[in-house]
């Protein structure tokens, strides 16, 4: 059995508890209540929930590994690796599916070059596959050691069943969609042929968290407010494959990146466009979830905007300057005043982002305070350009719900003690 992989778009929604006894039995009683019923995605029966198939099948794989690494008996024969390609192709068909398109089983995670030229039902981000974890480690352009990827099935026994269903049919050069953007950045590389290129591997990642974000911008432009958020989901499960820490993964180009990362608690220190684009993308999913009454979710704005502030420390202290080291207690300097200025441009709106967050709750003194702390960070930046009129007016209006807010309370505090006198 292989040393358990789960990449950062791989956790369970369910959190499995690991060594904590009390937390183990309380989930063991609700598992148990769960199997009661047949069709329930926590039963041991099998279902044909299809609407949530890629869940299960995520909960699935995570119950595998906990399975490891708490010494149980595992709960599948095969291999992980193994059993983390089946469920990738499971999910990669369900996707292939739903977008009503045919797969090659060879290279089924990439889905663009299956779609046909005039298909405008498609969103050309929607063929990008909805996991990470399916697609990167099984391409020899992401990683230099790619895992067996694709189908695996006996053709010599099964012949007739995989011509039918699973062989490649042969689509006209006319009718294919053109290169993909990988294609194409592929073509573009300096390196002998089958050499890997890791700066490659980055630009491919980068690429399409881009396309995600602006997708998502267009469909926040058109109100479509789900779709925005939706899209921006997915970026940052994109983005998570470079920017959060996870044990071991056969994606080397990130190597000295997560060391890195280890050695700054978790901070980038290190400003690139993957990381703004990072940033912006956290923000613009704030926006959005606190843009509409339908999809309100303001606790989640509020960590989205907490975690682009989080990311953007090391460079908002001084210009020039990177906070680095495990308690950012380090400085390198001589990094160019363009980083400041941007980190800094994308600081006042986080901070704008958690001070509406607050506002939209009730919490007015919060929100003043994140409000000035927005005007500041402009003010850094753009000494001589006159405060934003927008942020202005929702301070004004902050301070004063604030203050009747006091008055409220002091009313009520003076309304207790003549109770307390009177008796």
């Amino acid at each position: 059995m292989n040393d358990a992989t789960i990449f950062p778009d791989e956790l369970a929604l369910r959190s499995v508890s690991v060594g904590n006894i009390a937390a183990r039995l309380q989930e063991d009683m609700c598992r148990s209540m769960f199997n009661f019923n047949e069709f329930s995605p926590g039963s041991k029966h099998i279902c044909n929930d299809l609407e949530n198939l890629p869940q299960v099948l995520k909960s699935n794989y995570y119950e595998a590994v906990s399975a490891i690494i708490r010494s149980e008996d595992i709960p599948v024969m095969c291999g992980l690796d193994e059993f983390h390609r089946r469920i990738g192709l499971i999910r990669l068909y369900h996707q292939s599916f739903q977008l009503g398109i045919t797969i090659d089983p060879d290279v089924p995670w990439d889905l663009e070059s299956r779609c046909q030229i005039g298909d405008d039902s498609i969103l050309s981000v929607d063929l990008i596959p909805n996991y990470p974890a399916d697609w990167f480690p099984y391409d020899k352009a992401i990683t230099s050691e790619p895992l067996l990827g694709g189908r695996a099935l006996n053709r010599a026994e099964y012949e007739d069943f995989y011509f039918l269903r699973y062989s490649r049919k042969d689509i006209d050069k006319e009718t294919r969609a053109p290169s993909s953007e990988k294609d194409m950045l592929m073509s573009k590389s300096n390196g002998a042929e089958g050499e890997f290129d890791s700066l490659l591997a980055w630009d491919i990642l980068h690429e399409r968290v881009k396309r995600l974000k602006e997708e998502g911008n267009k469909a926040l432009e058109q109100k479509s407010v789900h779709l925005a958020a939706r899209l921006y989901d997915k970026a940052l499960s994109y983005c998570s494959i470079a920017f959060l820490g996870y044990p071991q993964s056969n994606l080397d180009f990130l190597t000295s990146h997560q060391t890195l990362l280890s050695k700054n608690s978790g901070h980038c220190t290190r400003w690139s466009k993957l990381l703004k684009t990072f940033i912006s993308i956290r923000l613009n999913l704030s926006m959005t979830l606190l843009k509409d009454s339908d999809i309100l979710d303001t606790y989640t704005a509020y960590v989205q905007a907490s975690l682009a502030l989080f990311d953007l420390r090391p460079f908002t202290s001084a210009p020039g300057i990177v906070l680095t080291g495990k308690k950012l207690q380090k400085t390198r300097e001589d990094e160019p005043i363009a980083t400041y200025q941007a980190a800094k441009d994308l600081q006042a709106k986080a901070y704008f982002r958690l001070g509406s967050a607050k506002f939209l709750v009730g919490e007015y003194e919060t929100a003043m305070q994140m409000f000035e702390r927005c005007l500041a960070a402009t003010k850094d930046i753009y000494p001589d350009r006159k405060p934003d009129r927008v942020v202005v007016n929702r301070l004004a209006e902050s301070t004063r719900l604030f203050a009747n807010q006091k008055k409220k309370r002091r009313k009520k505090f003076k309304s207790a003690l003549q109770g307390a006198d009177d008796t």
